[in-house]
């Protein structure tokens, strides 16, 4: 069985190095001087100007090479890509290379690259009695998508920020008025609740307006996706000893389909939920809140963090991006203490559209809305000292020369 796979997949690599050098296909062709990688076009049979002859030639190509074509003369874009893509992720002679694909241009294409036959697990073993060298049993270790999400959640794991309790001093609280007046003002945390909302935040997933999920996650990364139908559902990955949480973007729920008006919205949704399949990962780290984003579909951000004008665009490639700054946070913390505006905590993702400072949310196919525990937590403290703060101030003005004590 095994010589059996190996035939099949050496098959495939000359069969595809000839497709290359051919240069017969549009779009395919070699990445490098080294020829060691090749662009293969990708774009989606979907799309409005996809030229079956030419966007699908390469894979019109695989599926007549191994005798796949319809029988009745069909013609099946979706297919023949489904199966070359299967063959090329299955085999161990290919690695994608996703941070040279480029998926959102009017030409998309993906990066393969040819795996040297000693990164391939195949051991060079001669036996004694002069058979052939044998393979491996262990798994080569190539840079799938599942070790990208590994490394990319890890790097932005460096700093540890624990949260300050609320320290003020009397005159900090009550400027001085000439009266005499002591204030003892003591603020109580609770350490396990404090820890437990470090390490956790809230997801709501609304389509077109309705509310169609909402989950808490107890951990520090999380991906958002959308699953095809019968999925064969991934095991929960481990970093750093915690749990890899996933959360399934769902199809639209019936009632949406019970409302006419809202059907042609609802193809609009069905045809961007497949673009999600890879979706986007969640890292919360030190109070700070980061993402990247492995779909094909384009996805935006706004926070109130961001520093840019328009809509904020999550590229696929290059370092995560940073959703939620704690020591701005902590700034506009400080500020809300001393009478400012309170600070804003939640953040939106847009899947698929653009999102505009003021746009109605409630017109978008898909948003993802993002709360952290401890920062709300940590607003409605101060919000709960600046009520004290009021009372003091009331007792104040009726009792000049009594001793006021609050515990809170």
């Amino acid at each position: 069985m095994a010589s059996g796979r190996i035939r099949s997949t050496r098959r495939l690599r000359s069969w595809i190095v000839d497709q290359v050098n051919s240069g017969k296909y549009n779009g395919l062709v070699w990445d490098n001087h080294e020829k060691t990688m090749f662009r293969i076009p990708w774009k989606h049979a979907g799309k409005q100007d996809f030229r079956t002859d030419e966007d699908a030639a390469i894979f019109k190509a695989w599926a007549e090479f191994k005798g796949k074509l319809s029988e009745n003369g069909n013609s099946d874009p979706a297919s023949w890509k489904t199966r070359l893509r299967c063959a090329l992720n299955k085999s161990p002679e290919f690695s994608e290379v996703t941070e040279r694909s480029q998926l959102d241009i009017s030409e998309p294409y993906k990066v393969y690259r040819l795996v040297p036959l000693e990164e391939q697990g195949v051991l060079k073993v001669k036996k004694e009695n002069g058979q052939k060298p044998v393979r491996n049993s262990r798994r080569r270790h190539s840079k799938s998508e599942e070790d990208e999400l590994q490394i990319a959640c890890k790097k932005i794991k460096e700093e540890v920020f624990v949260p300050q309790p609320i320290n003020m001093s009397a005159q900090e609280i009550i400027p001085h008025t000439g009266r005499e007046i002591t204030l003892h003002a003591e603020v109580e945390t609770n350490p396990l609740k404090t820890d437990t909302m470090l390490h956790s935040f809230h997801i709501t997933v609304l389509y077109i307006g309705q509310e169609v999920l909402r989950r808490k996650v107890m951990g520090n990364d999380v991906r958002i996706a959308y699953l095809p139908p019968t999925p064969v559902l991934p095991s929960p990955l481990s970093l750093n000893g915690t749990g890899f949480h996933r959360i399934p973007l769902p199809d639209p729920p019936s009632d949406m389909s019970s409302d006419p008006s809202l059907a042609p919205r609802l193809t609009a949704l069905n045809k961007l939920l497949p673009f999600m399949e890879s979706g986007v990962v969640l890292t919360l780290t030190g109070g700070a809140i980061y993402a990247k984003r492995f779909c094909q579909g384009r996805v935006y951000w706004r926070g109130p963090h961001n520093t840019t004008t328009g809509p904020c665009k999550m590229e696929r490639a290059g370092k995560p991006t940073q959703l939620f700054n704690k020591d701005i946070f902590k700034q506009e913390l400080d500020s809300f203490r001393s009478g400012g505006k309170q600070p804003q905590s939640e953040i939106t993702l847009c899947f698929g559209e653009e999102l505009h400072d003021g746009d109605n949310i409630d017109d978008k196919h898909i948003i993802i809305k993002i709360s952290i525990p401890w920062v709300e937590s940590q607003i409605e403290e101060v919000k709960t000292l600046r009520e004290s703060i009021a009372i003091f101030k009331s007792f104040a003005s009726q009792s000049p020369t009594e001793e006021v004590t609050r515990k809170y």
